[in-house]
């Protein structure tokens, strides 16, 4: 990490080329947020570093490297392709905070797909709200929280997909829901990143509608940009930080 400058300090000299060639971007390449954060520190030699620790109700404690993350976001990836998911269509991951919210969020950005973060906390009228507005094709979920989904899905023609990643069983599914247990599933261990640019679309965040209906709010891949140089400069993380934010990845500051 370089030192430390003031914010005056900083704007005389700042370019986004700074970020760009940290991150071994030229304009134009193909950027990808899922194979950015994932592969690319895998090629660096820091597969086998811990990216993610998780603890759950219940004293349930798991750790993942680099490259766990980078199988679970192929594995998924995988598993959402197959489904014919694709390119441009929204994904909504209705998840509390356990590992399969932010391994999802790899594996929906590795396939060119937008995601669609949406707090679980949310009644079934402002999930509507948010998935009518989104055109949403599928939604990642829970057991927990697949009543809310349900009842509402009537009412949302592009709605095809809806995936369950915990202990559904086959025999409580409705059509169009599928279950998915990534710890079951093969590892996938090479997958075609989809080609996105800078300005393709990412992630799709929707305002909290205090002032009217929420609006979806549409990000790109290139905000790995400003989203390197906030952690870099302004949080001051090092690489053997340990960093948590409190935020729901449901609103901006939980995923940005």
């Amino acid at each position: 990490m370089s030192e430390q400058q003031s914010y005056e300090e900083r704007t005389k000299s700042f370019s986004w080329s700074i970020a760009e060639k940290e991150l071994g971007y030229s304009p134009g390449d193909i950027i990808n947020i899922g194979w950015h954060c994932s592969d690319r520190i895998c090629r660096k030699g820091l597969g086998s570093k811990i990216a993610l620790y998780y603890e759950g109700f219940g004293g349930t404690e798991k750790s993942y490297t680099f490259n766990d993350i980078r199988l679970a976001g192929n594995t998924i990836g995988d598993f959402l392709r197959k489904q014919g998911i694709t390119e441009g269509d929204r994904v909504c991951l209705f998840m509390d905070r356990i590992p399969e919210l932010y391994l999802s969020f790899l594996g929906i950005l590795k396939i060119g797909a937008v995601v669609q973060p949406l707090f679980s906390a949310f009644g079934d009228e402002s999930l509507f709200v948010r998935l009518d507005n989104a055109g949403t094709r599928a939604v990642i979920t829970q057991k927990k929280h697949l009543s809310k989904v349900r009842k509402i899905r009537h009412s949302l023609p592009n709605l095809e997909f809806v995936i369950i990643v915990d202990n559904a069983k086959p025999g409580e599914l409705e059509p169009g829901e599928i279950l998915f247990n990534l710890g079951r599933a093969e590892a996938v261990e090479e997958f075609e990143i989809a080609p996105t640019r800078a300005e393709t679309h990412s992630l799709l965040h929707y305002t909290s509608g205090t002032t009217g209906q929420p609006k979806g709010v549409k990000h790109v891949h290139y905000s790995i940009m400003s989203q390197y140089l906030t952690t870099k400069w302004v949080l001051d993380l090092h690489d053997n930080d340990i960093y948590w934010c409190t935020a729901d990845p449901g609103w901006v500051t939980g995923t940005s």
